[in-house]
């Protein structure tokens, strides 16, 4: 039934909408532009079920990460709310991971009061002058799908559904709203919602007929597919979609740069992240939900391979160069599409072939032990250790760590959600998982560059504020060892991997983290040592059980796997 409120303010009305149309959470970094929206919250009281619950968090990167969190745990879009133009600009990393990695978001911020006198919410202070802009949304219009402002409260119910149903639509992505003070401020005497949106997202369907039957046919035909995926398994309808097919067809999967659990680790058809041992001799080369699906100055498929990409947006029509070949392109849901294939192609003669060829080749997961216990742990030893010792926690991954030491088997278990490169996204995604999953335990493994990014003293008070149970496992070799890495490869004779002390990658100073945990009222820990990281590991997720967060800070040595 609709909806009628009376005698409230913009702001209120607005956050009962947001509540009806689904959001649980504001995420917000707070500023003057926030009055309105602060007495809204304030005005309801004890009861906190008609809006969306608020959330302070002291910094914009991470207000955005933790909804980007929830999103990929719950589907559910959630609000991010910062300060004007210049809050904008500090969530604009977050905004975007955001959208390469299609997470919908109603991102909003405050407007600088637009009058200078003369009405509530009006210019009241000196900082209401500098923080204007011509055009506060060009910030962030290339990473989101909408940008508006609210101008009216007559527009409010409609401005409000068409950010959602773009945000959600296929593909989806933040959206941006701005708020003036005045309009949140405005008084209504009554308003009326409907109890359903008036407007629903686009949602991803299938392809043309013929262009199925075309590369089920190709299927048919093939002697050496192989499928590339990097995104498709963020649901367990898409995980089981991916392995089904790989099944049926005996088809050699390879996650590459996984942002989620792509296939069951112990899946037959799992090969692991070697795209040198399959890609140059395919005939037939699927590419799921990859943007980058190989480094081509590295490995790439053979001139005579067919390739087809299969996707929401296959060609990722908002990159202004992406040039891998695509001889074939499915829009559409993956996971409808991997099921119509199945139906459609037929299983040749030579695919049990290929089945028992690729089983023979299949390696197992060693587990790798420290040759001596009081040496330091590798990077793969300490992922190793956390699959271990954390089971049932959510991960997340911002670190050296590779999936295929979390042997995980269902989606939802795995996220590497910084899809633009925009680091410190991480806590703040593992916490609003947590907050989504009734405050389930969530592991952050980030390396030490990666956590300053993370802005983690404002992460950390989160967590404490929020009684939220994460375990930050670091991985610390006192360097930015990816930008070295990548140095080393331009210049492998180069002065700089021949200096003592390399420049711009070598921190220089060994700061001892764990001291964040006094701050934070949490459990810290030092490991230096491989013999020191399984009990560290248990004491770490024996104070997660009791509702507190934890650090270890793993020292590793810088280079070795």
């Amino acid at each position: 039934m609709p909806v009628t409120l009376n005698n409230l303010t913009v702001a209120e009305a607005y956050l009962r909408l947001l509540k009806l149309r689904g959001i649980d959470y504001l995420f917000a970094n707070a500023g003057t532009d926030f009055a309105p929206i602060i007495e809204a919250f304030a005005s309801a009281g004890s009861d906190t079920n008609i809006m969306p619950e608020p959330i302070l968090v002291p910094h914009e990167n991470v207000a955005v990460a933790m909804a980007m969190g929830h999103t990929l745990v719950s589907g559910k879009p959630q609000a991010v709310m910062v300060h004007v133009n210049v809050g904008t600009a500090n969530a604009l990393c977050g905004i975007m991971n955001a959208n390469r990695i299609q997470i919908p978001m109603l991102f909003t911020a405050g407007r600088t009061p637009i009058l200078e006198e003369g009405a509530p919410g009006a210019r009241s202070g000196f900082i209401h002058w500098p923080q204007e802009m011509y055009d506060q949304g060009g910030i962030v219009r290339e990473m989101v799908r909408w940008d508006y402002e609210l101008r009216d409260a007559r527009q409010l119910e409609a401005v409000v559904d068409r950010a959602l149903a773009m945000s959600g639509s296929t593909p989806a992505g933040p959206v941006y709203l701005t708020l003036p003070r005045e309009v949140l401020a405005e008084k209504i005497e009554s308003i009326t919602f409907a109890d359903m949106a008036s407007m629903r997202p686009v949602v991803a369907g299938l392809p043309p007929s013929d262009a199925l039957d075309e590369v089920a046919e190709w299927l048919s035909e093939a002697k050496r597919p192989v499928l590339v995926t990097s995104a498709t398994g963020r649901t367990q309808a898409a995980l089981d979609a991916v392995q089904n097919f790989a099944e049926t067809f005996a088809i050699p999967v390879i996650p590459f740069n996984p942002r989620f659990v792509e296939i069951s680790h112990d899946h037959p058809m799992n090969m692991g992240a070697d795209l040198g041992k399959f890609l140059p001799d395919a005939d037939l080369v699927f590419v799921s939900e990859a943007i980058a699906p190989w480094i081509p100055s590295q490995v790439r498929p053979g001139d005579g391979a067919r390739i087809v990409h299969i996707g929401e947006d296959p060609l990722f029509g908002d990159l202004p160069m992406r040039s891998f070949a695509a001889h074939g392109t499915l829009a559409g849901a993956p996971a409808a599409i991997f099921r119509e294939l199945i139906k459609r192609a037929k299983v040749s003669d030579t695919v049990e072939i290929r089945r028992a060829k690729l089983h023979s080749e299949k390696v197992p997961t060693a587990f790798t032990n420290a040759s001596d216990p009081a040496e330091m742990p590798t990077p793969r030893q300490v992922t190793q250790a956390i699959a271990r010792i954390c089971k049932g926690a959510l991960m997340f991954k911002e670190s050296p760590a590779l999936l295929d030491d979390f042997g995980l088997d269902a989606a939802g278990q795995f996220f590497f959600a910084g899809a633009a490169g925009g680091l410190g996204w991480s806590m703040g995604a593992a916490m609003g998982a947590s907050l989504a999953n009734g405050r389930q335990p969530v592991v952050v493994t980030v390396g030490d560059g990666s956590y300053m990014f993370n802005t983690p003293l404002a992460a950390h008070h989160v967590a404490a504020s929020q009684a939220i149970p994460m375990l930050t496992v670091i991985y610390n070799n006192c360097a930015w060892h990816a930008v070295r890495r990548s140095t080393h490869g331009m210049y492998p004779s180069g002065h700089a991997k021949a200096a003592p002390r390399e420049p711009l990658t070598d921190f220089g100073v060994d700061f001892d983290y764990v001291h964040m945990m006094d701050v934070a009222g949490g459990y810290g820990e030092r490991v230096d040592r491989f013999e020191q990281l399984v009990p560290a590991l248990e004491r770490a997720m024996a104070n997660l059980q009791e509702g507190r967060q934890a650090l270890l800070d793993v020292r590793i040595a810088a280079g070795r796997k």
